[in-house]
This record gives C-alpha cells, sequence and structure tokens, in this order.
C-alpha cells in the first residue's frame, strides 16, 4: 500500500562527499573522477580531472544561524543534508517532513571535464548510487531526481532509460536534450520517449535550460538588423517581470507543446509571487511586439496567448511566498508546489510548520494539501499510479 503523506517537500538539496560514490566510476577513470579535496581555510571543495577547485559554499548549510553563515567552515561532516540516507530521514522527521523530491546540482561539476566518456561515466555511477544506496533505506521518502548528461538527444534518452531502470521517478533537465540552451527539433525524440517512459521531467535552474549567461534564448530565423535595439526577443516578454518563465516560453514558441500535448514539466524553486503580473504582462507584450518581433527575428506566431501554455502543463516549485500563496489563483493550486530548499539557507529547517501555519492561513484544507501532497504524488507518480 501506497504510502500516505501529510506534508512533501518538492524541493530538496543533497550535496554528497563524491568520495562515497567514486568507486563506482570505471576503474580507468577513476583516478579523475570527482573527489573531495580540503582547502586553505579547512572547508571541503569538489575536482575533477585536476579541473578547479567547487566549494560546498556558505550558503548550502542551515546547522547555523543566518547570521553566522558568513563564519562558517562547510564541510561534509558539519553541514546539514550532506550525510548519509539515515541522517537525512532524521532531518526529515525533525521538520516534519514525510518525503522529498532531492535535486543535485553535481551536474555542473561533473561538466567541467572536457573528457565526454568520464562525464557520461560519473553521471551513470552517481544516479547508481542515488537508487541502488541512497534512496534505498526509504525509497517513498528520498526521492532523487536523476541527472541526464547533456552530450546529445541519444545519450539524454539513453541515461533517461537507465534511471527508468533503476526506479527513479524523474529525471532534471540543466539544458535541452540536444545540449543547446533553446529547444530544437532533435529534441523531439526526448520529449516522444520521456512521455512513453511515463518518467516525470523536471528543471532547478531558474526557470531556464541555460540561456541568459551569454548563449541565446532562442534560434531566431532572421537578424533584427542595426534599428533593433535589442538583442534577444525574449526580453520583450520578460524585461519588466521574471525569466523563469524563458523555458516554458521557448518550448511554446518552438512548438513543443502543440506537438506534445501530454507533455509537463515541472519548474522547481521559481516562486509563484511573480506570476500574477508576469501572465498578464507576456500577453499583453505579445499583444504590443509580437508583429515586430516576427517579422524582425522570424519568432513564428503561437496557436494560443503566451500566458494559455504557462498556466497549462507548467508545474511550479515555490519555498516560503505568501504573496504567492495569496495570488494562486492565477495559475491554480493544481499547478504549484511547495518545498523546503533544505538543507541550503533559504530553508526554514527545523521550522517548517510552524512558517507552513503561517503563510497557509485561511486556505481551504483541499487546496492546502494539493500544494504540500497531491499535486506532487500526482506529478512524480508516488502513489504508483502514471500522472492523467
Amino acid at each position: 500500500m501506497p504510502r500516505q503523506y501529510k506534508c512533501i517537500s518538492a524541493d530538496g538539496h543533497i550535496d554528497l562527499n563524491p568520495d562515497i560514490w567514486r568507486d563506482r566510476v570505471q576503474i580507468k577513470y577513476r583516478e579523475r573522477a570527482p573527489r573531495r579535496i580540503k582547502m586553505p581555510n579547512g572547508s571541503d571543495a569538489v575536482v575533477i580531472d585536476g579541473g578547479k577547485p567547487n566549494t560546498i559554499g556558505i550558503t548550502r548549510s542551515v546547522r547555523v544561524p543566518h547570521a553566522e553563515l558568513a563564519k562558517q567552515v562547510p564541510t561534509f561532516e558539519t553541514c546539514a543534508g550532506t550525510g548519509t540516507p539515515e541522517q537525512r530521514l532524521a532531518e526529515q522527521d525533525q521538520d516534519g517532513i514525510d518525503c522529498e523530491i532531492l535535486f543535485s546540482q553535481i551536474t555542473f561539476v561533473l561538466r567541467q571535464t572536457q573528457d565526454d566518456d568520464l562525464y557520461r561515466d560519473c553521471i551513470r555511477a552517481y544516479n547508481e548510487f542515488l537508487a541502488e544506496e541512497y534512496m534505498a533505506p526509504a525509497p517513498d521518502r528520498l526521492v532523487c531526481m536523476g541527472t541526464l548528461p547533456n552530450t546529445g538527444v541519444d545519450d539524454a534518452i539513453a541515461e533517461m532509460e537507465h534511471c527508468v531502470k533503476l526506479g527513479m521517478k524523474g529525471v532534471k533537465l540543466d539544458r535541452y536534450p540536444s545540449g543547446m540552451s533553446y529547444p530544437t527539433l532533435e529534441d523531439d525524440k526526448f520529449w516522444a520517449a520521456a512521455l512513453d517512459l511515463g518518467i516525470a521531467l523536471t528543471n532547478h535552474n531558474n526557470g531556464n535550460m541555460g540561456s541568459g549567461r551569454g548563449e541565446p534564448d532562442f534560434l531566431y530565423a532572421k537578424d533584427p538588423g542595426h534599428d533593433v535595439h535589442q538583442k534577444d526577443a525574449f526580453k520583450f516578454f520578460t524585461r519588466f517581470t521574471n525569466d523563469c518563465m524563458t523555458g516554458s516560453l521557448q518550448m511554446a514558441f518552438a512548438g513543443v507543446w502543440d506537438r506534445f500535448p501530454e507533455l509537463k514539466l515541472y519548474w522547481a524553486e521559481t516562486m509563484i509571487g511573480w506570476l500574477e503580473y508576469a501572465l498578464w504582462q507576456v500577453d499583453d507584450h505579445y499583444k504590443r511586439y509580437m508583429g515586430m518581433i516576427h517579422e524582425a527575428w522570424g519568432l513564428p506566431k503561437l496557436e494560443r496567448m503566451p500566458s494559455e501554455y504557462l498556466k497549462d502543463r507548467n508545474y511550479w516549485g515555490f519555498l516560503r511566498d505568501p504573496v504567492g500563496i495569496t495570488r494562486r489563483q492565477c495559475i491554480g493550486y493544481d499547478k504549484i508546489m511547495w518545498g523546503t530548499d533544505f538543507a541550503h539557507a533559504a530553508s526554514d529547517f527545523p521550522n517548517s510548520q510552524k512558517y507552513l501555519a503561517e503563510d497557509f492561513a485561511g486556505v481551504p484544507e483541499n487546496e492546502l494539501r494539493a500544494m504540500l501532497v497531491d499535486n506532487c504524488v500526482k506529478y512524480f507518480h508516488l502513489d504508483g499510479r502514471g500522472d492523467s
């Protein structure tokens, strides 16, 4: 019988010592695989293939008061959330949490190697460690998202299939399946495969797939020319609001949502307080500027208004956001999922229940349960059934 949940965090983090899983990397790569090193101040860092050190960071632990964040020396032994699965379960109990959807940002560390074979093997090894060791004590409470390589669509599909065989409920996309920062038709193989496999798709990257860091939001058909004082057309849609909707809009303009009417995606930790204005603005600016954008950049027009795509099959994650809870009807309480962000400093651990009571005061029970339990159970198939 499936576990009966009372409170699920749809956004938790795991920052683990690589020395506990590096023996799963093939022997020929093991000397170059991720390992822990000590920094001069005694903090821990991770290096791969002789690259630069990646420290845990002073905002990755909530074991110290916020006022003392800058004073700590983060190590895998002293930080919250970096220990054994048994420690993690005890931390859940302490915070009144029955289950966490767990994300790892190790992808960005692993990609620092220029050796694609090493990179892919590290991802395979890490996913196997999570599924076979870390989740093993309580797979219905420690729900880790699989990591995917960004070395091409075929590699992404192969590792997604591997994650399904391992029993993982979802995978995290840091870039589009092709490895680009914008969607391509090549990605369609991946979307189709994900639907066939019935696995949940997630993103934990501020609502985008790598664009906005010197990489384009879209592969435009035209150069707008010197009379348009804007390099990227997408900025007309997001400039006064929040670029967390970039990924969903990219997929709308690329026709992904129209070609795959069953496709869904969870954008974790985007917050939701901005959505009400953003949904109005994106439609307003579409009406104002789309004619110009279509002519200058060749961006195709949509079959529906952009806000309709944002509301339809996109799910949004939020931490403490009383403003968004109050204005939740703009997007629908069935499309938003609460999370703690544990063990990062944005978490309210071990006082999450106190702030939940404050922030959700007056919310009808069915809506409260949807945001804290049911939406997550349905999206990640925690009841053993597929999404509908």
